[in-house]
């Protein structure tokens, strides 16, 4: 028959006799806890008095000596059992089967004794952790899934002898500790989940000889700032989102008074006051002299504050204060905040060492970014703009990758769907297109004339290409990097496309605002390879193709936020729909989802 196990109990000021009784359910609270009345409870000395004299002797004689290997204490006991159930009932999150197996070796290697509490006192480590998890919205993380809550009102609480609440709270701050290490080193969803081709190696992490080191060292950001991303970008985006969070609060800021439709430079409008001094919390407004309250004019700094605002959120800076713009200045903390905490999640998901500097690739921002070191200094890189692939139909594909050569003067090899779809009709019509656009017809492996039958085989035998020269589609260089999707880095003959503040005008591919200065960037450790040798050879008539000393890792990543060094915070449109998506696997709470998404279509390998 099976039986409740047996708890024992030392109360305190009962001396060394133990008190028997059945363990109380789990959800019991600290003050039942303190004075709970057992199911059963009988006195030792009235227990001794009720038995016969026979089972005296034979309790005196035959009665092993205790062994205190034996005799466990309740909290280790509890400890043991609620992590082989891997389930905390305290806890929000109670299923522990994401850090169950790092807590049950990290509490085995201690004696199943107590990580957080020494002489019934939480530890200054555990205190200054439960600070740390209260504070967790400030790295862009939700308080509520380490229960910080729950484990700074414990701490509240006066210590007292209670080792079975003393197990909970223990156990609890250990869960949130690992939970915490995990999301710092990893995020918290996978970024399979959000990009199927996001393929990104994962690392391994001791959370066990974390939690050990945690829970012996007073600063536990020293350590946890090891486990964050070594990219600028994502340090200075905590910073922004701890302004952003002190300016939330201020409500009064968002309350601007009713605007026309369109506020126009040198209209009249009652708040402007209030918009002056919006504009300078975000860091828009750089006239420092006092805010004029009768002055309600829309003119002077206001305008180009709003214009530096316009800018940030990817809008055209024209000054007019429309319906997009009004708006953004309406909600300006609230999704903005949002939009931080996701991307901070995406910076989560990347590599701490790389064996050589990457090339990241942001999406919605249009740029580029190529590292020399991992340095957290923002002129230790090459950035440019760059044009990306249109938004819902052609888009860039999130993935990683490596650069491995590149070829000056090169061919454009247009697709079969382009050549059958666009050029032969083209052809077929007017025979001189293809002449005045350079392309040349391929049978075989060898050029044809432009005659009609070659003209009508392209799509099925004859291929199209375009010979180099700055006329062609590719530019005067591109910049390979074998993958399914056929995406490549490249020039571009349209320089007119960098002149817009949204640019996803591609197939697919990244088109380069200095394709020169990458160039020159990638070659920087073969010095045969001079600014004059560069220019002669994206110069040339004929294809030269340049092999990289090393591989060079390329990240195309979609991050909606980014901060600068001056305090200026760029917002850019979610162009492919991906913030959305991330915040609603983000809601869904642990444990976050892990799978891989539905792989994307398959661009158009063409620029």
């Amino acid at each position: 028959m099976h039986q409740k196990p047996v708890t024992w109990c030392y109360k305190s000021g009962a001396g060394t006799a133990p008190v028997y009784y059945h363990p109380w359910p789990l959800r019991a609270s600290r003050r039942e806890l303190a004075g709970v009345t057992p199911r059963r409870q009988i006195p030792p000395v009235r227990l001794v008095r009720s038995l016969p004299l026979g089972y005296l002797f034979l309790l005196l004689v035959a009665a092993p000596a205790p062994l205190p290997a034996i005799i466990r204490r309740p909290s280790q006991a509890l400890l043991e059992r609620l992590l082989g159930e891997s389930y905390h009932p305290d806890l929000r999150w109670a299923d522990l089967a994401d850090v169950g197996p790092d807590l049950r070796q990290l509490y085995a290697s201690r004696g199943w004794g107590a990580v957080w509490y020494d002489n019934d006192t939480l530890t200054g480590p555990a205190r200054s952790l439960i600070r740390v998890l209260a504070e967790a919205g400030n790295r862009g993380l939700d308080p509520t899934d380490y229960d910080a809550g729950w484990l700074v009102a414990a701490a509240a609480l006066p210590g007292n002898a209670d080792s079975v609440f003393e197990a909970r709270v223990d156990l609890g701050l250990s869960v949130a500790a690992a939970r915490l290490v995990r999301a710092l080193r990893f995020g918290r969803v996978s970024p399979e989940a959000v990009h199927a081709a996001f393929h990104l190696p994962v690392d391994s992490l001791n959370v066990p000889a974390l939690l050990d080191s945690l829970a012996g060292t007073p600063q536990p950001n020293d350590l946890l700032r090891s486990l964050e991303p070594p990219f600028i970008h994502y340090w200075l985006l905590m910073a922004t989102l701890v302004r952003y969070r002190e300016l939330a609060r201020d409500s009064a800021l968002v309350n601007l008074p009713v605007m026309p439709a369109h506020l126009r430079p040198g209209q009249s409008y009652p708040g402007i006051p209030t918009l002056r001094r919006l504009l300078r919390l975000l860091g828009d407004y750089r006239d420092s002299t006092p805010i004029p309250i009768l002055d309600t004019v829309y003119a002077g700094e206001a305008v180009q504050g709003v214009k530096r605002f316009q800018m940030r959120q990817g809008f055209t800076p024209d000054g007019v204060i429309g319906d997009a713009t009004r708006e953004r200045l309406g909600h300006p903390f609230d999704q903005r905040i949002r939009q931080m905490e996701l991307t901070m999640e995406r910076w989560r998901w990347m590599p701490r060492r790389f064996p050589t500097p990457p090339i990241l690739v942001n999406i919605p921002a249009f740029r580029l970014y190529a590292f020399e070191t991992l340095s957290l200094r923002e002129d230790s890189m090459l950035a440019m703009n760059v044009v990306v692939g249109t938004a819902y139909e052609t888009e860039t594909p999130v993935f990683t990758d490596e650069l491995e050569y590149l070829i000056f003067a090169p061919y454009w090899d247009v697709t079969p769907t382009i050549a059958e779809k666009e050029i032969r009709p083209a052809a077929l019509k007017d025979p001189a297109f293809l002449t005045r656009n350079r392309y040349e017809l391929v049978k075989d492996g060898e050029p044809v004339s432009p005659w009609p039958e070659y003209i009508e085989g392209i799509g099925h035998g004859v291929r199209v290409r375009q010979i180099p020269g700055a006329h062609n589609a590719l530019g005067r260089v591109k910049f390979i990097m074998p993958n399914d999707y056929q995406v490549y880095l490249h020039d571009t003959p349209a320089r007119n496309m960098f002149e817009r503040t949204r640019r996803d005008a591609s197939h697919g591919c990244i088109r380069l605002g200095d394709p020169f200065a990458l160039a020159r960037f990638l070659l920087r450790d073969q010095p045969e390879w001079t600014e004059e040798r560069i220019r002669a050879a994206m110069d040339a008539a004929e294809p030269i193709t340049v092999r990289f000393r090393a591989p060079v890792p390329v990240y195309l990543t979609y991050a909606t936020v980014m901060a600068r060094p001056n305090g200026d915070v760029f917002f850019y449109p979610d162009i492919y729909g991906h913030d959305r998506t991330l915040d609603r696997l983000l809601r869904v709470g642990y444990p976050y989802p892990r799978s891989a998404a539905a792989p994307p279509p398959m661009p158009v390998a063409s620029p």
